[in-house]
């Protein structure tokens, strides 16, 4: 059965805790759901087919970028879709639903054809099917507003069944 590894983190805000960058170096694809603030953050992910998806978040901006990096800020979509076996993958940030009555209502809406949306922006971890389809937000994996930890999602993605794990890191 072909399964790809999908290691799904956002609100990284500058920092990565290292058994999140753990996890997501073991996976295939990577995806960052925004507030990423540096390009550094983007440098140190190694995805094992080299397919890295991010996206801008509300945090992501000039003053957030100084250091040189490979990755520039202009270059960040506010929104991006990844294929992978058995359907699409759609990846924002999304604070620009957040001042909604429901936000996440109006994400899966926004993505009709997406099998799975990632978000990030609310910090909480989200990993639930609502109308047969998942709405995943990984939660900080930096170490600002994390909630008590540093966290991130690792999607099994296969033709048949998509499965997702959340690891959570306490604070130090």
């Amino acid at each position: 059965m072909n399964t790809t590894l999908v290691g799904i983190l956002s609100d990284t805000h500058g920092v990565i805790h290292p058994g999140v960058l753990a996890r997501m170096n073991d996976c295939e694809v990577i995806v960052h759901a925004g507030d990423i603030c540096g390009g550094d953050v983007l440098e140190q992910l190694a995805p094992k087919s080299g397919q890295l998806v991010a996206v801008r978040g509300n945090n992501d901006v000039l003053q957030h970028w100084q250091r040189e990096s490979r990755f520039n800020l202009k270059d960040l979509p506010d929104e991006q879709s990844v294929e992978l076996p058995g359907g699409t993958l759609a990846v924002i940030h999304g604070h620009q639903y957040w001042s909604r009555n429901n936000p996440q209502a109006s994400i899966l809406s926004h993505f009709p054809k997406a099998r799975a949306v990632v978000y990030g922006h609310s910090h909480y971890v989200q990993h639930e099917k609502v109308d047969g389809r998942w709405l995943l937000n990984p939660g900080a994996a930096g170490n600002r507003l994390n909630r008590g930890g540093s966290s991130c999602l690792i999607l099994k993605a296969s033709q048949q069944s998509w499965q997702v794990e959340m690891f959570r890191f306490v604070n130090d």
